[in-house]
């Protein structure tokens, strides 16, 4: 029986992780939940262990017409930013 560290772990999550095309999206019009949107993310992150840096990588491709461009407008302003920052 093999003893798995934590990073092995980690990396055994990460490989199971959902392709980006079954991700949800988010396009900011019309009747859309946001918070739904937000809890389906940290699910995915706290159920396969993703580092932030991937959920914030990933961002370009979750967000699309009015959202992808409200997140351009601040990710120019503000830089790169972890995740609770892009919550708050």
């Amino acid at each position: 029986m093999t003893d798995l560290s934590h990073q092995d772990n980690s990396q055994v999550l990460m490989k199971d992780t959902p392709q980006l095309e079954e991700w949800p999206t988010l396009t900011g019009e019309g009747e859309y939940d946001h918070m739904s949107f937000i809890k389906t993310i940290d699910m995915l992150q706290n159920d396969y262990a993703i580092p932030d840096e991937l959920i914030t990588a990933r961002l370009h491709s979750l967000l699309e017409k009015s959202a992808k461009r409200w997140y351009y407008g601040i990710r120019q302003v503000n830089g790169k930013n972890t995740c609770s920052w892009w919550k708050n």
